[in-house]
């Protein structure tokens, strides 16, 4: 079983809403067990939590498979809690969506920090995992979370390359140290990212400028100094916006080496407090 933090109401789509805690072991058909709050905080104190929080796109099945195999990748541990986060930043239509999913991805982040605060207070730390436009809901969470964040991984994050030095600054003050992934060569972050985060920008009231290029494209700007660790991934590699979490059904049959693999390896050092590098 994986535990997770459920921030939506439906399979595709929807609004979010505060969190609740469900069991789930990601495998069809889905049940969802609620997990008291109470119990949540049980479980967690004086163990090193980790929150996985997914992407863009992602339809609620699609985020449990992929975040109970992420779980099962990392190997943590049983000094660490693992929990992924579940949040609405999907729809109907596919991509057409993103210009409002940054708005999704703030309050999710509010709601998120907002539950940590009032119910793991006594883990022993919480830190972050994340993808994409998750990115945004994990900097949202650290920025407003009670308590200092001493690992943060963000991969192929879909926020601006200066985000860290403008909006986040109160994040990356309250992380210990963040570790950011990226690929010069994600078409989704080099084409797709600039006009959806211009509409989200210029008319949606997103509060970042519409002329950045994304964090998980080329790296956090010059500027972004220490507790950033910027790991850009060798190019050659062809590593897309989709190589860094697990499928959430894995293929058949399975690659021997998939791209995957080595960037969940990255974010267990990460998470863990070990030497940040890509092997």
């Amino acid at each position: 079983m994986t535990r997770f933090l459920m921030l939506r109401t439906h399979d595709v789509g929807g609004a979010v809403v505060p969190p609740s805690v469900v069991d789930c072991d990601g495998v069809a058909p889905l049940g969802y067990q609620p997990v008291t709050d109470d119990a949540a905080a049980a479980d967690v104190a004086g163990r090193d939590v980790v929150l996985a929080i997914h992407g863009f796109n992602v339809p609620r099945p699609h985020g449990v498979g992929s975040l109970a195999a992420l779980e099962a990748a990392l190997a943590l541990t049983p000094n660490y809690r693992f929990f992924g986060v579940l949040w609405p930043g999907d729809f109907w239509i596919p991509v057409i969506d993103y210009p409002w999913e940054a708005a999704h991805a703030v309050t999710a982040g509010r709601y998120l920090a907002t539950y940590l605060n009032q119910n793991f207070t006594n883990a022993a730390s919480i830190s972050f995992i994340s993808h994409s436009l998750g990115g945004r809901v994990l900097l949202e969470a650290v920025q407003n979370l009670d308590r200092p964040a001493p690992q943060l991984c963000i991969a192929a994050g879909a926020a601006d390359d200066d985000c860290m030095v403008v909006q986040y600054q109160g994040a990356k003050r309250n992380a210990g140290r963040i570790c950011v992934l990226s690929s010069t060569e994600d078409m989704v972050l080099k084409l797709a990212y600039p006009a959806g985060d211009f509409i989200s920008d210029v008319l949606l009231g997103d509060n970042d400028s519409p002329w950045e290029s994304a964090l998980g494209l080329k790296g956090p700007k010059p500027d972004a100094a220490p507790p950033i660790f910027e790991e850009p991934i060798p190019s050659g590699l062809g590593y897309g916006h989709g190589d860094y979490f697990p499928p959430s059904t894995p293929p058949v049959p399975p690659p021997a080496d998939p791209k995957w693999r080595h960037a969940v390896d990255y974010m267990r050092r990460a998470i863990t407090g070990q030497a940040s590098y890509w092997a």
